[in-house]
């Protein structure tokens, strides 16, 4: 199991990530317990009849996902897990589902318990209560130049501010994608881009026309305290 250091909240809420790697770990999207059970219950029987571990979507899909024992057993101690605890949230991406919580130590004993399981996420302990206290705060190691991460919306971005960006790399950090997608007034929504300080917060405002979805303040990790 690989660990990193949570530098912001997960979903605004969540400062722990356990990272869970099964075959059909998508079975537990949106917290569909009630789902999960069914197809846990039709691999159970499987076993239980010595037959093949195969998930399907119905009983005459051609396409099908083998499972062993050990994900079997994984699927189940999961399903027990989340129906005694409520204060979590996951997300399925695949094979690999994240499970976030606040409660470390029930994190750290799923991952004892479990056979794959990819990588856990926790901050440092002078973190914790600066990132429970504040939703909107992105730590960041330095030297880091900028104080503003902005998140876009779903506008079209004005030419005038793509011009802006590429004459003051100084002042806005855009990766060259971003830049390419402001240019062919492309999709931007989700995307986002880094503002030296609060003067040029201001100028983007303007630049942007109401589409900032997001607006995160940057702390670097040695200010925390101060």
């Amino acid at each position: 199991m690989i660990k990193y250091e949570s530098k912001k909240l997960f979903y605004d809420k969540y400062i722990y990530k356990l990272g869970v790697h099964n075959p059909v770990a998508f079975i537990f999207r949106n917290k569909n317990l009630s789902h999960a059970r069914k197809v846990i219950d039709e691999l159970n029987s499987s076993v239980d009849n010595q037959k093949t571990l195969q998930y399907k979507t119905c009983a005459d899909a051609l396409r099908h996902i083998d499972i062993n024992v050990d994900e079997l057993h994984d699927l189940k101690y999961l399903l027990t897990q989340f129906k005694e605890n409520t204060e979590f949230m996951v997300r399925c991406e695949g094979r690999k589902m994240g499970v976030f919580s606040n409660n470390d130590n029930w994190l750290k004993q799923l991952s004892k318990k479990l056979n794959c399981v990819c990588d856990f996420y926790e901050p440092a302990d002078d973190l914790i209560d600066v990132l429970l206290n504040n939703k909107n705060i992105l730590v960041k190691n330095p030297p880091f130049a900028y104080e503003y991460k902005i998140t876009l919306g779903d506008k079209v971005i004005d030419s005038n501010f793509y011009n802006w960006a590429k004459l003051n790399p100084n002042k806005v950090r855009v990766s060259p994608g971003l830049l390419k997608t402001i240019y062919d007034k492309g999709y931007v929504k989700g995307k986002y881009l880094y503002l030296r300080d609060a003067k040029i917060l201001t100028l983007a405002h303007l630049f942007l026309s109401g589409n900032i979805s997001r607006i995160d303040t940057i702390v670097l990790k040695g200010d925390v305290d101060k």
